[in-house]
């Protein structure tokens, strides 16, 4: 199905994009550096596993709950200005950060509580952020656009938790969340220097809640999106908060020290990235992402069951590497079936459900599975996680074939 190209890093010809992507990826670095390093501090300060499960719950509960608010302001206003704003928050919540670590009064419970606060502003940042891209590319090049901004993410996924692993070994936590807030300047420069007419507010007849919940009327009407919604969901839920539980694996199963825990952070951006990098060079039609999506999720599920039952570390490297893998080729997979399947009138709002599914249902996994792991240890919590997801893609297979065979697939 995949094969060497370099068709689709066309898309780096367009010099808006360019600009987009290229602070993205310098921001991300920096975000890298502060989550695997907020993890660390978090699981220093308390040593509960709980504790981690906490810190992914607070991190995606606010998207929970004000996501489709953020959708909405995505498709009623200038996307851009959106995620100027957006960035700059970020900013400003990693700053408070770095301020109260290298003064010492950080506690848990801070940690905690900015972790959700800069959930509060991802909410409103993740819908018009991956929204803002049709407007740059368009339809055509938007699944390079999309593989190539997760190949962004990914290898900053490798840089980030390395560094910020060997800094934290070095100068400690603060410098980290320094650096990160440094790193949002950035994107606030190439977002400035993107020429783009600004976007004209959208005309509709929907008001208050009709408007909030349009979306949602949306997908009901699209066989289409609605399966895949409900995979993410369940998904995400169950097996992508994953990460959380890194640094206590890293501690308690593969008792390893601060450097080592990042290049586990690490080996699952390497796959990821390499994944990202051949997916990001094809031309590949629609069926081919409608195949990749489930193909992709049962080596995700296989690798991350493997990854629970390891006791060494180089395997355990190996095995995130491929987690990485699969899960990249699945997110990218899902996102251009969604993306391709929504007007942009309703874009934000759909991707402002494809984000719930993704992030907000990881509240309630996080906590399940901090509370799995607290009471049966960590393994134990990763693989039912892996379990799960393998159950929940034949269910969308199934589902899907029955789709098909009912009613047909509508061509995009």
């Amino acid at each position: 199905m995949l094969g060497l190209s370099v068709r689709g890093y066309e898309v780096l010809r367009n010099r808006n994009y360019r600009l987009f992507w290229s602070g993205q990826w310098i921001s991300l670095i920096g975000t890298w550096m502060q989550s695997v390093t907020a993890a660390w501090l978090l699981t220093r300060l308390s040593s509960s596993p709980f504790a981690l499960g906490l810190l992914g719950a607070a991190s995606s509960a606010p998207v929970l709950f004000l996501v489709l608010f953020g959708g909405l302001i995505s498709d009623r206003s200038d996307r851009r200005r959106v995620i100027m704003l957006t960035q700059a928050l970020s900013l400003v919540q990693a700053l408070v950060l770095a301020v109260l670590t290298l003064t010492g009064v950080v506690q848990p419970w801070h940690i905690i509580a900015l972790a959700a606060v800069l959930g509060a502003i991802n909410a409103f940042d993740i819908p018009a952020r991956q929204a803002f891209v049709v407007e740059l590319v368009g339809p055509k090049q938007l699944p390079n656009a999309i593989a190539l901004n997760s190949t962004g993410f990914n290898v900053a996924r490798v840089v980030g938790p390395a560094i910020g692993g060997l800094l934290v070994a070095v100068v400690g936590e603060g410098v980290c969340f320094l650096i990160n807030a440094v790193s949002y300047l950035a994107v606030l420069w190439g977002l400035w220097l993107i020429a783009v007419p600004p976007r004209a507010a959208q005309a509709s007849g929907d008001r208050g809640l009709n408007a909030l919940l349009a979306g949602v009327r949306y997908v009901r009407r699209h066989h289409e999106l609605r399966p895949i919604l409900a995979l993410v969901g369940v998904v995400s839920a169950v097996a992508i908060s994953y990460r959380t539980f890194l640094p206590a694996m890293a501690r308690s199963v593969l008792d390893v020290g601060a450097s080592r825990y990042g290049f586990l952070m690490a080996a699952a951006g390497v796959g990821a990235g390499l994944g990202g990098l051949v997916l990001a060079g094809q031309r590949m039609a629609l069926d081919s992402y409608r195949r990749l999506l489930p193909l992709s999720l049962v080596g995700f599920g296989l690798a991350l069951g493997l990854f629970a039952l390891s006791h060494t570390y180089a395997l355990s490297l190996i095995l995130l590497a491929f987690v990485g893998t699969c899960g990249i080729l699945y997110f990218n997979a899902s996102n251009t079936l969604v993306q391709l399947n929504v007007d942009d009138t309703h874009r934000g709002r759909v991707m402002s459900l494809y984000t719930l599914m993704h992030q907000g249902t990881a509240t309630f996994g996080s906590l399940v599975l901090g509370l799995i792991a607290d009471q049966a240890g960590t393994p134990v919590a990763l693989l039912s996680g892996a379990l799960l997801c393998l159950v929940a893609v034949g269910a969308f297979v199934s589902v899907r074939w029955a789709t098909v065979s009912e009613i047909g697939l509508k061509p995009v």
